[in-house]
């Protein structure tokens, strides 16, 4: 595949002045590729790689979407453009991609569903499998939009009942969480809808335990797994769940609109798909793939996104970005006013930290480091007034340091 040249992003630039800010980086700031790509040993490693994004300023919120490597979009683009070339037209290799995402996930063969997003999986889920009116889903009160309104509407519509429960967001240890679903468990409960990380204070929770709770008790699994791939080296076969649902537009970097559903080999003929189209009736992930045309080119980036990490090798990025958390906590409980909500034990802090501070509040924070040029997050479901903060592979020490005296030195 031949990547694009700096003539032709400067052309599309032109052409399309919503891109022109890639065409803008690349052109002035000419950033290497690194060939071939291999994992960093040291901290200039690091700043190397960030040489890979055509990011402005420093992004702390890939807990919402992360920036695609200049490769990825270079897959992207030169699939867009090879298909409109019509009479010769370029289709991603989808068995090889299937099967590369089985290896990086750790899945099943066959178990794979490449569609739009977490949101769309978990609805696949929800309208796929029979629950009758009574049968309870049991979640928590931390749950993101995208895993939680398909529960809601089955409650609207079809009588289910949603019941959640507040965790404990700083536990001692995993037993503290386990006994906390434990305890909301009834004998109508048919679903646990589980966050693997939560949205809110990047809490991760003991999904493998809850999985086995799960079916022992005859109890379906559905995993909301938007924030792990990419983030945590994963084996979704140990996890075991019957459902997992991911978006690899946040941490694994791919396009937006790249989403993944895997399924437990022995739920696939039993779940229905939520549009029907060819291949409905398969026997693996591809039943719930078919929905019309689609864009084939954020599928050659997600293709490009898991050759990037793979290169880079999952578990160097699970140390650097909770590692980078660890840090950027450990800083954050040293300034005066700043409580952090996110775990303190590192073995449930992924690679998300959020807090509050005193005297403000998570959007004027939100404010006053969008000025300095950080893009973060402010949590402010359910109430909450958190900021959030991500810390991933094109974030550096020195990004952190400049938050956190950004945090520090915030009016009040």
């Amino acid at each position: 595949m031949s990547g694009i040249t700096r003539r032709e992003l400067l052309a599309l630039g032109a052409a399309l002045p919503g891109f022109g800010g890639v065409a803008r980086a690349h052109a002035i700031a000419s950033p290497p590729r690194v060939a071939p790509l291999r994992p960093p040993r040291s901290e200039p490693d690091w700043e190397a790689l960030r040489h890979q994004f055509v990011i402005e300023g420093v992004h702390l919120n890939t807990g919402t979407y992360g920036a695609c490597p200049i490769p990825v979009l270079e897959a992207t683009i030169h699939h867009l453009r090879a298909f409109e070339r019509i009479t010769r037209q370029e289709h991603p290799d989808l068995p090889a991609l299937h099967a590369a995402l089985e290896r990086f996930l750790g899945a099943w063969p066959g178990s794979v569903a490449i569609v739009r997003n977490t949101t769309e999986a978990m609805n696949i889920v929800a309208n796929g499998i029979t629950l009758a009116p009574g049968d309870e889903v049991l979640t928590t009160t931390h749950e993101h939009i995208g895993g939680r309104c398909c529960w809601e509407l089955l409650a609207a519509r079809r009588g289910v009942v949603l019941r959640t429960f507040d965790p404990p967001l700083d536990p001692a240890d995993e037993d503290d969480l386990v006994a906390a679903w434990v305890r909301q468990i009834t004998p109508r409960t048919r679903v646990l809808s589980i966050s693997h990380v939560l949205f809110t204070t990047g809490m991760i929770q003991p999904v493998a335990r809850l999985v086995r709770l799960a079916r022992e008790r005859g109890i379906i699994s559905v995993i909301d797994g938007a924030h792990p791939p990419g983030m945590l080296a994963l084996d979704l076969q140990a996890i075991d769940a019957d459902y997992y649902a991911s978006s690899p537009h946040k941490w694994l970097l791919a396009p937006k609109g790249t989403g993944l559903l895997v399924t437990r080999p022995d739920r696939l003929a039993t779940t229905w798909p939520l549009i029907a189209s060819g291949d409905w009736e398969a026997d693996d992930g591809r039943r719930f793939e078919h929905a019309g045309t689609g864009n084939e080119s954020l599928v050659a980036g997600l293709a490009a996104a898991v050759a990037f990490q793979e290169a880079l090798g999952r578990e160097v990025i699970e140390a650097r970005a909770r590692g980078l958390a660890t840090a950027l906590h450990e800083a954050l409980v040293r300034v005066p006013g700043v409580h952090v909500v996110s775990p303190r034990s590192s073995r449930f802090r992924s690679a998300m930290v959020a807090f509050t501070r005193e005297g403000t509040t998570a959007e004027a924070l939100q404010r006053h480091l969008g000025r300095a040029g950080f893009r973060t997050r402010r949590i402010a479901e359910f109430g909450l007034e958190y900021l959030r903060l991500s810390t991933h592979l094109y974030v550096l020490p020195r990004d952190l340091e400049r938050a956190v005296a950004l945090v520090a030195d915030a009016p009040r």
